[in-house]
């Protein structure tokens, strides 16, 4: 008995140890990454921070356009760690699929027009179900996905950096051209890191949709 109580409490030992040293999850990451914008997006985005300061005021565009590329890298990030072992069916692709089993792809379609959508939705709507049954098995390399988030974790720190240098009072001139040479560097990250270019490419096959023009759209 004192034998078996040794083992029992040997296994809860490298349990609770191998538990506590276990690597956060890719989405766990993501969320530290994202916490370091969290006071940034409270006080209304960069937009906020040239907001604040009148010889900055006039350019809170180029802000603006910063922040919606720190939201496409956030997008990217998330959907490589949601999809890594493929992409889900969305709820669009599984209305299509089931009225497809159900009527067959002539009769759905004809039921699609009747419901008031144009020949070019009902494309749409079907080069996505093609392209999300294709897709829905492909599988990602959770170690170029964490290549994907180190790449992106300096343009993050950048942008915080951004954020302090605005709140201590640092030139606009300077404030100007580093905004302007961060939204030029996330250009290329983007367009140049293999899993967040084809992150944004899979997204953008995402359509809007809603069946009655009112509710259930996604």
């Amino acid at each position: 008995m004192q034998y078996i109580q040794s083992i029992a409490l040997t296994f809860l030992l490298f349990f609770y140890v191998t538990s506590t040293n276990a690597e956060p999850s890719c989405l766990e990451l993501v969320k530290q990454l994202d916490k370091r914008r969290n006071i940034i997006s409270s006080n209304g985005g960069m937009w906020g921070y040239f907001e604040r300061v009148p010889k900055l005021r006039a350019r809170s565009v180029e802000a603006i356009q910063l922040d919606s590329r720190i939201n496409k890298i956030f997008f990217a990030l998330g959907h490589l760690c949601a999809t890594e072992n493929g992409i889900p069916l969305n709820d669009l692709a599984t209305y299509i699929g089931g009225n497809v089993s159900e009527k067959g792809i002539n009769e759905f379609k004809s039921e699609l027009l009747l419901l008031g959508k144009t020949p070019q939705q009902i494309k749409i709507w079907f080069e996505f179900y093609h392209y999300a049954q294709k897709h829905k098995s492909r599988t990602l390399k959770i170690s170029k996905i964490h290549n994907a988030l180190d790449k992106s974790t300096l343009y993050i720190e950048k942008y915080t950096q951004l954020a302090e240098g605005i709140s201590r009072g640092d030139s606009p001139e300077i404030i100007l051209e580093k905004t302007r040479a961060l939204n030029f560097n996330i250009d290329i990250l983007l367009t140049q890191q293999p899993y967040l270019t084809q992150a944004l490419e899979e997204i953008s096959h995402f359509p809007y949709w809603d069946i009655n023009e009112s509710t259930g759209g996604s």
